[in-house]
């Protein structure tokens, strides 16, 4: 991994585009980020674009613009993404999915810094650093002609690939003291120690999910386990499962609001009654299977409905 982030930190400083590929939830819109922040522009927007199936014109209008009356429902000027990240950079997420009716205009864009908004006569200049993500082989898309060849030369010049978690084992334990860190500190909580037994089977786990399934499963520890405990596989009951393991329940996904003017321990209250009940409402209710996906003891579970006052408890 440390051989990674130094070519991504010797790509940073250029405005050549860097081709970043890899699995679903290897952390590729992280190293972008980190592309972004090391480059000369960390002050500037980073803005996030996701091509998977779009149709070719709604790509076109929302990336380059589209000026007033040039299609039904333009009822207004928009500058579109590109224009509004001028100065910035702009981060094509799942590149390998854009229309080819719309590949011509980013090709336009990364050679000439022209974009051409739909319904105008002319085109506007930008400036506008340009990372794009895939886990799909462009190469093969090329050869299928879904691809155009010019423009995966142009995007090719510089090319990170991220492995899966399972072939960097040893990149799991930094991950997870790093992310326990992150967590506790967020919410106010004593970090939490993972006992050495956890730990190896943390590194023999295949991690199918990759980066982002060990992100859930740090944010559902430090959410539910007591602060400052030494956490054992007893814990973690994802590791039983293996590839078949469904995805955590993931905090970010439940519709809560957390105000500022809150008590720490109320929003966490909040957060806490989140999991629990997306963690019942996955298994239909029933909780032992829920106890064991959120790695608490039925006894714990039980507990925590009656304080949060999560009905009905048996």
């Amino acid at each position: 991994m440390r051989r990674l982030t130094n070519l991504a930190r010797q790509a940073a400083p250029s405005d050549l585009p860097v081709l970043i590929t890899g699995e679903t939830g290897t952390g590729k819109e992280v190293l972008a980020r980190f592309i972004h922040n090391h480059s000369g522009r960390p002050r500037e927007l980073f803005a996030p674009y996701n091509c998977t199936s779009m149709p070719a014109d709604l790509v076109d209008a929302q990336l380059f613009g589209h000026r007033r009356g040039a299609f039904t429902g333009a009822h207004e000027h928009a500058l579109g993404v590109v224009r509004s990240v001028d100065g910035g950079t702009l981060l094509l997420d799942e590149i390998g999915d854009i229309d080819p009716r719309v590949q011509p205009k980013l090709l336009r864009l990364i050679e000439s810094r022209e974009v051409h908004p739909v319904g105008e006569s002319r085109p506007s200049i930008v400036d506008v650093r340009i990372l794009v993500t895939t886990n799909a082989d462009l190469a093969q898309r090329v050869q299928e002609q879904r691809f155009r060849k010019d423009l995966f030369y142009r995007l090719n010049i510089v090319h990170i690939h991220l492995p899966p978690l399972r072939e960097r084992r040893r990149d799991v334990p930094p991950l997870v003291r790093y992310f326990l860190h992150l967590f506790a500190t967020h919410y106010g909580r004593q970090r939490l120690q993972m006992s050495g037994d956890a730990m190896e089977a943390l590194m023999q786990y295949p991690w199918p999910g990759n980066v982002r399934q060990l992100v859930n499963e740090m944010h559902r520890l430090v959410v539910l386990a007591p602060g400052g405990t030494r956490i054992t596989t007893q814990r973690l009951p994802f590791l039983e499962h293996g590839d078949s393991t469904p995805e955590p329940p993931d905090v970010s996904r439940e519709t809560v609001t957390l105000s500022t003017d809150q008590p720490l321990a109320t929003a966490l209250e909040e957060v806490e009654r989140a999991l629990i009940v997306r963690a019942l409402d996955s298994v239909d209710g029933r909780v032992t299977a829920a106890a064991n996906r959120l790695g608490i003891s039925l006894k714990t579970l039980r507990a925590k409905r009656r304080r949060l006052k999560i009905e009905p408890v048996p």
